[in-house]
């Protein structure tokens, strides 16, 4: 499931735990997830899930949510 995927990228990546984690995170609610730390997310969850945000939609994840539906977008286009 894509959301449980990208839930132990961010855990990971931003270093925090479980409980602290939901959809409504957002860049800047804590302190790794700030302009580097948001970043590094990205390329994380390139890496995953084998795709590569445009910049203006990297520029526009700006929670957790987002950054789910835009993955699950991505992966919809992949092999187009």
């Amino acid at each position: 499931m894509i959301e449980e995927e990208v839930k132990g990228v961010v855990l990971k990546q931003l270093k925090i735990d479980a409980a602290v984690y939901n959809e409504d995170l957002a860049v800047g609610d804590i302190p790794a997830w700030d302009s580097v730390g948001h970043v590094n997310l990205l390329m994380a969850i390139e890496e995953r899930f084998g795709i590569l945000f445009d910049v203006v939609d990297a520029t526009d994840i700006e929670t957790v949510a987002d950054l789910v539906e835009k993955t699950k977008d991505y992966i919809g286009q992949k092999g187009r």
